[in-house]
């Protein structure tokens, strides 16, 4: 499912690095196809874009290197005697409001909100080492949800002193100009939660993957749809409730075009964000190696001790981009080896194209010099 949802997003995004990720080669040596005892297998000598907003594939495995990182974070803080908190943020939305607006007003209330005197105060009051805070997006009846989940690194029993904040919250969120005092009950139902370790150390373990208990409660229909809306409008509202990104580009690929719009919307405007915040100085008080590797890094590295299957040569690799089987090679080449990469090889000479060889490009689709057409015929395979 990651590959297919891949080749959707390079329809999607023709002038983004995802469009080559997995597909184009690094040099003329041909396709390495590597497999491990414990991991699978995996191509090599190929390019990863490393974005974790675009790419299914890439995003697999960025999170879960971040998941251990903040699993290492929590278990240093609690060999401390510290409390990992949970402390999530939304704000009122509604359908008609675009996802760049949204953004950019929540970036200056999280800003304005963590500078000021009351929230310096209160980390000061809980001794707080530092946060790490996670930025999240979701699609529902109410339109684009940007919100955020911060690990407060404090000390035990400070639940109460950190529940203080959420009239902070309110009132930026009404300075800001997201919100303003008539949702004054809706918001302290909703636009502000904090829990305990417990609650920390489940959204830590079920990090990259769907969304969190704490994520479906934000996204929900809480702010209630824009009263103007048409019947016919609150039907496709519903259909939409609650979708992340990927989720978009899944019901693309099931022939929802609108979703694909919508995740086109998605991937120019969270090009280029930071998925996890650290905290100045977070790191050295957890006494965490200080050098943290960028997402292209994790996305890029290889595995290590490595058994080299098989080297696929262009035509071959052509072939496998043309029948639209980069995720069958790697299966047989971790269940068979290289006698079952050569039948797979064989058999998909028989098979009819689902991607031409090369592919031309306006919009959604592209020349690539690797070939492989990308776009709605994506959708076939």
């Amino acid at each position: 499912m990651r590959y297919q949802l891949q080749r959707a997003a390079q329809g999607l995004l023709p002038g983004e690095r995802v469009k080559h990720c997995q597909r184009s080669t690094m040099s003329e040596s041909g396709v390495a196809v590597f497999r491990t005892s414990d991991s699978g297998a995996s191509f090599g000598n190929l390019t990863t874009c490393g974005s974790v907003w675009h790419c299914p594939v890439c995003a697999a495995k960025i999170t879960e290197q971040r998941r251990i990182e903040l699993q290492d974070a929590i278990t240093a803080w609690t060999k401390k005697g510290g409390e990992v908190y949970l402390m999530s943020q939304t704000f009122p939305h509604q359908l008609n409001q675009a996802l760049a607006d949204n953004l950019a007003l929540f970036s200056k209330a999280q800003q304005k909100f963590k500078n000021s005197r009351a929230y310096k105060r209160i980390m000061e009051e809980i001794s707080s080492a530092g946060s790490i805070r996670a930025l999240e997006v979701t699609h529902g009846e109410n339109g684009w949800h940007p919100h955020t989940h911060t690990l407060v690194f404090a000390f035990p029993g400070q639940l109460k002193l950190l529940e203080q904040l959420d009239m902070v919250w309110i009132d930026t969120l009404v300075k800001i100009g997201l919100a303003d005092r008539s949702q004054l009950n809706e918001m302290l139902q909703y636009a502000f939660d904090v829990q305990n370790g417990d609650y920390a150390a489940e959204y830590v373990a079920k990090f990259g993957h769907e969304p969190s208990a704490t994520s479906k409660t934000l996204t929900n229909s809480h702010w209630g749809a824009s009263h103007e809306l048409t019947k016919g409008h609150q039907k496709v509202g519903r259909r939409l409730s609650g979708r992340t990104a990927f989720t978009l580009l899944r019901d693309y690929v099931e022939g929802d075009e609108m979703a694909g719009e919508l995740f086109q919307e998605y991937g120019k405007h969270f090009k280029g964000k930071r998925q996890l915040f650290w905290s100045p100085k977070l790191r050295k008080a957890l006494t965490l190696p200080e050098d943290e590797r960028t997402d292209e890094e994790i996305a890029a590295e290889e595995l290590p001790e490595r058994e080299l299957v098989t080297v696929l040569d262009h035509e071959q690799w052509r072939l496998v981009l043309s029948r639209n089987a980069r995720f069958e090679i790697l299966r047989v080449a971790e269940d068979e080896g290289a006698v079952g990469v050569a039948r797979l090889l064989a058999e998909l000479t028989e098979r009819r194209y689902t991607h031409s060889d090369h592919y031309w490009e306006r919009g959604r689709r592209g020349w690539n010099h690797l070939g492989g057409f990308i776009g709605k015929a994506a959708m076939d395979a």
